[in-house]
């Protein structure tokens, strides 16, 4: 069982996390990440036998970073030849039903946190879209907070537009 101020601080933790994204505080995002983290989203296919299957790690997802590369598409966003994203679209992340387990990643040390996702994306007042999934997070307490070591995002959507522009 989770203690109360434990989810406390991890949700409080998130909460800032998704604030920096929609404020496109990507540089700051960046820092809450650990120099060997992954951050992951694999592809979802409808199967006849198994309707909620997710590729293996051994098929090419939508997206597969380590830092470095992460800091690279941060870079590429800030460019005055990213078009996909000048002007910048207006994001708003919605997350909630926050899972913390600290058994299962060895204590107050590192802790697994799952919770929904929903993000809103406007751009240039007449493309909208909506992200709905989950993430499942591996957060590392360091130095009185926490950094994240590891990230997989679920979409619900099968088919994504072909170029995603944002973080999750």
């Amino acid at each position: 069982m989770t203690s109360p101020d434990l989810q406390h601080r991890v949700e409080r933790f998130l909460y800032r996390e998704v604030r920096m994204l929609a404020e496109g505080r990507f540089e700051e995002w960046l820092d809450l990440f650990t120099d060997d983290t992954r951050y992951l989203m694999p592809i979802r296919e409808t199967t006849v036998d198994r309707e909620d299957s997710e590729r293996g790690e051994e098929f090419l997802p939508h997206v597969d970073d380590d830092k470095d590369f992460m800091a690279a598409r941060v870079q590429r966003l800030r460019h005055h030849l990213a078009h996909a994203e000048q002007p910048p679209s207006r994001l708003r992340y919605f997350i909630s039903n926050i899972e913390v387990d600290e058994a299962g990643a060895g204590g107050d040390v590192e802790l697994d946190v799952r919770c929904n996702l929903m993000v809103y994306q406007s751009r240039l007042e007449r493309t909208e879209k909506i992200f709905v999934g989950r993430r499942e997070d591996r957060l590392r307490a360091e130095n009185g907070g926490y950094r994240i070591a590891r990230r997989k995002v679920v979409l619900d959507q099968s088919l994504l537009p072909r170029s995603i522009t944002i973080f999750f």
